[in-house]
């Protein structure tokens, strides 16, 4: 009976499945992050080029001339979602980090 309340109470290490999901998570956030932030090999600016243009042929299929008007598309916004993603990844990271050192 009191087997359940000391899982509940967190008297028990967390599991290696579980640290790993936090590091190798927070790593692939952090290295994607990285690349769009900076702008690694052009990604970002070809990802925006690309989104740009298949607004503009869906918006050309409805009859409307020229693209959406979006901010999605920009290149500072995917950087800015870059920084953000690498954010994460670091926080996700240090998690991993202090759940080792707590278990």
């Amino acid at each position: 009976m009191t087997d359940g309340f000391d899982l509940a109470a967190g008297s028990h290490a967390p599991s290696p499945v579980v640290l790993a999901v936090f590091l190798l998570g927070g790593l692939v956030a952090l290295w994607c992050g990285v690349g769009w932030a900076f702008d690694v090999r052009g990604i970002t600016t070809r990802r925006s080029e690309r989104m740009r243009r298949k607004n503009e042929e869906s918006w050309a299929a409805m009859g409307r001339l020229g693209g959406s008007p979006t901010l999605f598309a920009t290149p500072g916004y995917l950087r800015f979602l870059g920084a953000l993603m690498g954010f994460a990844g670091v926080i996700l990271c240090v998690v991993a980090y202090a759940l080792w050192h707590l278990g």
